[in-house]
């Protein structure tokens, strides 16, 4: 029974550690055939007799066109940088003993997002800085240079973070608001007077505080009363025979008349006999 049990125990450790091995083993083996991939569609210029412009001779010429194989050396690098980092933070971990099955999948993971960082760089880079026609592929091979890109798509996928801020550094530059202005949000301080009889004549109030303007609405027990705007600390407002009609505590508050400003805490107003 308790060999059973051993057993069990020992079972998801077993596995653990199988795990470990064949991740540690494609981490080996990826960056190798990446390498010779990227080896493989390395273009070469070759002018044939009687033509100009230059065309393209690899290993795999699986293309002809400039541009896709620009592209796809851009993929494969930022492929074999993305490779390079995990098989070095495995490495380091595995020899340290620190090495958590959780993490299986951002190894796995590391690859394709390196690839995308680095063909959302290269495309960056490639529709800003280079201005050769797609048609003239000798004006390309001229322009672009593949090592340049083969660098900046390896970069990009060995410091995927880096090239992550880098991106977000670009797109809020280009895509950059105007800052809206500040709008102060009104601040009873005090009223004056601080209490009304009721059925009181005397329908003015003063509300004093600060960041008050001309189209600020004064609320009384939540209902708009006329009010006159004096300067930015003072409103006169005038009460109406309903709110001193009995006696208790009126809420008042001021209303930015701006956007975004808000509206005041309530300061109460005491109705007394």
């Amino acid at each position: 029974m308790e060999k059973v049990q051993e057993a069990r125990v020992l079972a998801p450790s077993i596995v653990e550690k199988r795990l470990e091995l064949a991740l540690g083993v494609y981490l080996l083996i990826l960056p190798l055939l990446l390498t010779c991939l990227l080896v493989a569609i390395w273009p070469s210029p070759y002018t044939p007799q009687g033509k100009t412009a230059p065309e393209l001779r690899s290993l795999w010429n699986f293309t002809d066109q400039v541009e896709v194989r620009l592209l796809s050396i851009v993929l494969v690098s930022g492929a074999l940088g993305s490779a390079i980092s995990a098989a070095r933070s495995y490495a380091n971990f595995h020899g340290l003993g620190r090495y958590e099955a959780n993490w299986t999948w951002w190894y796995l993971m590391k690859v394709p997002i390196g690839m995308g960082l680095a063909l959302f760089l290269y495309m960056v880079v490639r529709g800003g800085l280079f201005s050769a026609s797609l048609s003239d592929n000798g004006a390309v091979m001229d322009t672009a240079n593949p090592f340049g890109f083969a660098a900046l798509g390896a970069l990009a996928g060995m410091f995927a973070k880096e090239a992550s801020d880098k991106l977000e550094e670009i797109f809020k530059a280009v895509f950059r608001t105007a800052e809206k202005p500040v709008v102060p949000r009104p601040k009873i301080d005090r009223l004056e007077p601080s209490a009304k009889k009721v059925h009181d004549a005397d329908l003015a109030l003063k509300v004093e505080g600060s960041g008050f303007d001309a189209r600020s609405v004064v609320k009384v027990d939540g209902k708009k009363r006329d009010s006159v705007f004096r300067n930015a600390g003072l409103l006169i407002v005038t009460l109406s025979s309903e709110d001193l009609a009995k006696a208790g505590k009126l809420p008042v508050a001021v209303a930015a008349g701006t956007e975004g400003g808000g509206t005041s805490a309530e300061v109460f107003l005491a109705v007394v006999e």
